[in-house]
């Protein structure tokens, strides 16, 4: 769901491209911020989730020809996109003694923790689950049932690429519903359940600092016979895969400056790390490095705070509309990001076969971005109490309005981009103070939310939208947030409603739409009818345009730099689908 902001971090392995003295082949990528948990049933972030996938490969991948590449499971539609058949690879081996993974595990997990009353296991998937019916079929077959059909599906994210827990770890927790002990379990925190299910095995976890893990020799794509590779894959891949990993150490390093880290990958020590938009000029002619720069699907966005602990004028769609239409876009696309990123004006990116530039209500772009007219607006919208002063906004108090941003460290676009905003709204009368937090503080302090009634909450969709906004807060206080990037899905656009509806998993923030945009998913998903689907995400689209529940900022380009020896990264979209086959080139 979300992303951090830029990979940031260093290496301290003197021989980590190429062997230590004694002969150890290591990987290392730079990130700038450390995850805080490994409990997968939580995970909405790739920042983790990177590090989850080197000690497990997850459900299945999906290449850049989108074709379906079978990791754990094969899945086959019955023929009506409405049920489908997953048969587990015979060779996959839980560690910690669980045995043999099954598909009891797999129902068992479904039923018991994503579709758990009152989701007590606080599971980020679990809007993804909502009303699909499994069964076990088999010992290594189950079936899955989704309520109407969905072509789509299996690109969706609910079993693309999704993780499994072993019943006999789950039992205690499920029979007491004691999810506090679920997250904190050792073997949950500790990998010990990985087995032979990565190309890795976590070696160590130093928190905030460094996550190693070691090569996997049991791992179970080594032990495939050619013929169990789908047809489209060549002898080469089928190689690469029956050999991989090829790495003997694969970490990830955190630190949160980006200079030390840019620095660090100059100088060799770190493999791999994202290269902000304004350093790219740094790396050109380095016959050493390679930068690509890939088709990236992730919006960035400024987030509007909805819940109880956030400005309450916030909720008024005019208010949102004002502040977006303040901020410059086209300046922060151009001159912040040096032009590699794209304004955007709702929860799709212009390339996309699905937007339409027709339904979308433009604000902070062109002649959209007018700072007077914002003013008007927010006059026109904000609670009678609420005033201009000579310029300034003044609020109840008699007091300027101030608000407080949020955003993740480690990143020089991003530190600027929430300045250059905090600017422009000072343009408006609006004082704007900054907290600058590490990307994990930022998810589990301001994004996570909890309930804050003295009953139970009348529906919880997880740890980032715990229930209504009347009664819900996150641990800090905030009233804007940047640094977050959101995935688009322009592959299956129904997947956003993961976003955009009022229980929406990843709906930290709030929102609650006035239209009903459920039935419009709804229709998105069941439909055969290829026009009436598009007009159904355009209505979305413009509708999301409008409301403004967030404002959409840019598009950016996934840049990344590797060490010229690496081989295997593409600039094409969906890349890292065969990350695990990368090797470094012969000398």
């Amino acid at each position: 769901m979300l992303q951090g902001v830029a990979t940031a971090g260093l290496a301290g392995a003197a021989g980590c491209l190429g062997g230590d003295d004694d002969g150890t082949v290591r990987y290392t990528v730079a990130d700038s911020t450390d995850p805080e948990s490994m409990n997968v049933i939580q995970v909405a972030d790739d920042n983790t989730n990177a590090r989850l996938r080197l000690t497990m490969d997850g459900a299945y991948a999906i290449t850049p020809e989108l074709n379906l590449f079978p990791l754990w499971l094969d899945l086959e539609d019955s023929g009506d996109a409405t049920v489908f058949v997953a048969t587990l690879r015979d060779n996959l081996e839980w560690g910690a003694g669980y045995g043999q993974m099954t598909a009891e595990d797999w129902v068992y997990m479904i039923q018991e923790v994503h579709q758990g009353p009152d989701n007590w296991a606080l599971s980020a998937a679990a809007g993804n689950w909502d009303g699909i019916r499994v069964e076990a079929t088999g010992t290594l077959e189950f079936q899955i049932e989704l309520e109407e059909p969905n072509a789509d599906w299996p690109m969706e994210p609910t079993l693309w690429g999704a993780y499994c827990l072993p019943k006999g770890l789950l039992e205690p927790y499920v029979d007491d519903r004691d999810g506090d002990g679920l997250d904190q379990d050792e073997e949950i925190q500790e990998l010990a359940y990985t087995g032979n299910l990565g190309p890795y095995t976590l070696e160590r976890w130093e928190r905030g600092s460094e996550f190693v893990a070691t090569r996997n020799d049991s791992y179970y794509m080594r032990e495939l016979d050619a013929e169990e590779f789908p047809s489209f894959v060549t002898d080469e891949q089928i190689d690469a895969w029956q050999q991989s990993p090829n790495f003997d150490e694969f970490s990830w390093r955190s630190i949160d400056e980006q200079s030390t880290r840019l620095t660090a990958f100059e100088q060799g020590e770190v493999t791999e790390t994202t290269v902000p938009s304004n350093r790219v000029e740094r790396f050109e002619g380095n016959p050493d490095i390679d930068v690509t720069e890939v088709p990236f699907p992730y919006l960035r966005i400024l987030a509007y705070n909805q819940r109880m602990n956030g400005w309450a004028e916030l909720r008024t769609k005019g208010v949102r509309q004002a502040l977006s239409m303040a901020i410059d876009k086209t300046e922060i696309a151009e001159a912040i990001h040096r032009g590699y990123a794209e304004t955007a004006q709702t929860f799709q990116p212009a390339w996309s076969e699905w937007y339409d530039a027709a339904a979308v209500t433009e604000f902070g772009e062109g002649d959209s971005y007018d700072p007077a007219t914002a003013r008007t607006l927010l006059e026109d919208n904000l609670s009678a109490d609420y005033g201009y002063d000579d310029g300034t906004l003044v609020g109840p108090d008699g007091e300027q309005v101030t608000l407080t941003m949020a955003y993740a460290r480690g990143s020089e676009t991003v530190k600027t981009t929430a300045e250059f905003i905090g600017d422009e709204l000072a343009s408006i009368g609006i004082d704007v103070e900054f907290d600058d937090v590490t990307f994990d503080r930022l998810l589990q302090q301001y994004v996570r939310n909890e309930w804050q009634g003295d009953d139970d909450p009348p529906w919880s969709s997880g740890p980032n939208n715990a229930g209504p906004r009347e009664n819900t807060r996150s641990e800090m206080d905030w009233d804007l947030m940047y640094g977050n990037s959101f995935n688009t899905y322009p592959r299956t656009p129904a997947a956003i409603d993961a976003f955009w509806t009022e229980r929406a998993s990843a709906n930290y923030f709030g929102y609650v739409p006035d239209a009903d945009l459920a039935s419009r998913f709804h229709t998105v998903r069941t439909s055969t009818d290829r026009s009436k689907r598009a007009d159904a995400m355009a209505d979305i689209f413009g509708i999301l345009s409008e409301d403004q529940p967030v404002n959409f900022v840019v598009m950016t380009d996934n840049i990344v730099g590797y060490q010229h020896t690496v081989e295997g990264p593409e600039a094409v979209f969906g890349q890292e689908w065969d990350r695990h086959t990368w090797k470094f080139k012969k000398a």
